[in-house]
């Protein structure tokens, strides 16, 4: 298992070198060879695992034998079993959560999710002659060289598990052939499953009333709110425990998620007022807050609370969606602490 705390950069850039090529020595309950080749600084990347996992559970021991191989390029990946020839391909989400964001933001941001997540970086070692920050998270210790991990430790249940890096080439030359994945497994198609996923933001937001299919989603107008001044009311939020996970621009329709534990989520959205007609939604309760026009309740067919606020300078609906039973007075709350 190998943990990288890194600073996400625009799209799916995750080093700051170039291009490279590791190999890694696996060892604990799991022995075996990982190779990673990447180029484009990440936004395009080829890993290649070949692993014998060694198990015993109530005295009873098993070993599972692995060999895969997961691709990443222009937003796009193909992970595969070439034991089963099977596997499965998409579009990563999320990957324009930095896009606007200086580099001093950039790394803002990096130390405050790890920071969020319970971690912290404890010192410098050196791997194969490059200093490296010694991060440890979630009872993992990684050892970090410019985004690359070249060392990890990890030890839960009974299980440990290490990566050690025993190669490592900086900039070098990486074929493109690299990065086109097998034709010869049978691939299964998860951006389905991710919009469920990841596009329950996108459900919670297009509870406005807009059919929730492509061809709508294309045709929506685009917020006049300010991005900037979203993204900075976003990333000062800090209420009732919630940690930011992302901030993004979709075609013109601005989200921002949160998570307290690992159940209660909390999103948060601005879209046109012309995407949609709130007072459409008989379930929704009608009221005024601080001199601002108010929608409170649950949207149809919908699981999540929902409080949307007019905001007629812009003409834009801000849009907040709770995954667990709140309250009136506790989403005006949170929508309070928002202060958009």
């Amino acid at each position: 298992m190998m943990v990288q705390v890194t600073t996400a950069q625009q799209r799916t850039q995750k080093y700051a070198i170039k291009s490279g090529h590791v190999e890694y020595q696996l060892s604990g309950n799991t022995t075996g060879t990982k190779s990673v080749w990447w180029d484009n600084y990440g936004n395009s990347s080829f890993t290649e695992t070949k692993s014998l996992s060694v198990t015993k559970v109530f005295g009873i021991k098993s070993e599972t034998k692995t060999h895969t191989i997961s691709i990443n390029k222009d937003g796009q990946f193909w992970n595969a079993n070439l034991i089963e020839k099977t596997g499965q391909k998409g579009t990563i989400p999320f990957q324009d959560i930095t896009e606007n964001m200086t580099e001093a933001e950039k790394k803002k941001m990096g130390k405050d999710i790890l920071e969020s997540l319970g971690g912290e970086i404890v010192g410098t070692e050196n791997v194969l002659g490059n200093q490296c920050e010694v991060v440890k998270l979630m009872g993992a210790t990684c050892w970090v060289y410019e985004g690359v991990t070249l060392k990890s430790e990890a030890k839960m249940l009974g299980i440990e598990a290490k990566e050690t890096a025993v190669k490592f080439e900086k900039n070098s030359s990486v074929s493109s052939s690299k990065f086109i994945p097998p034709t010869s497994i049978k691939y299964v198609d998860q951006d389905q499953y991710q919009q469920q996923m990841f596009g329950g933001l996108s459900e919670g937001f297009s509870e406005a009333g807009y059919e929730d299919d492509d061809e709508d989603v294309e045709d929506l107008i685009p917020v006049k709110y300010p991005y900037d001044k979203f993204q900075k009311i976003a990333n000062s939020f800090h209420s009732n425990n919630y940690r930011k996970m992302m901030v993004m621009n979709t075609q013109g329709t601005y989200s921002a998620m949160f998570m307290k534990g690992m159940s209660e989520n909390l999103a948060v959205a601005a879209t046109s007022r012309k995407n949609g007609d709130f007072s459409q939604q008989q379930n929704l309760e009608v009221f005024t807050h601080s001199g601002k026009k108010c929608f409170y309740g649950k949207m149809d067919d919908e699981d999540g609370i929902s409080l949307i606020v007019d905001i007629p300078t812009y003409d834009t609906y801000i849009i907040l969606v709770s995954s667990s039973v709140q309250s009136k007075s506790e989403m005006l709350q949170l929508m309070d602490a928002f202060n958009f």
